[in-house]
């Protein structure tokens, strides 16, 4: 009888320390929580750049390749016309 209240207690003690690890300890699930809302927040700000960067790979292909985007980009941008036109800028 003895022997068998000493196993149920090192089984309670035992189950104690799990549980307090699970929950207090160096990698609670409080914190694997808090991780696991890290990677995703960083995910996100990796798909938001790798949005930009495409973007970016589009204007560079088009700046290469694409005469009238660049027409386009040098008479809104920069303001610049053709010899003998007249430009008109208006404001809003």
């Amino acid at each position: 009888m003895k022997k068998h209240l000493i196993i149920l207690v090192l089984i309670v003690f035992v189950i104690a320390v799990v549980t307090s690890q699970l929950l207090f300890g160096k990698n609670s699930l409080r914190q694997q929580n808090g991780i696991e809302r890290d990677i995703a927040t960083y995910q996100h700000r990796i798909d938001s750049l790798q949005n930009v960067i495409d973007a970016r790979n589009i204007q560079i292909e088009q700046l290469k390749n694409d005469s009238l985007y660049k027409e386009g980009l040098l008479r809104t941008k920069y303001g610049m016309s053709r010899k003998g036109e007249v430009v008109f800028q208006l404001t809003r």
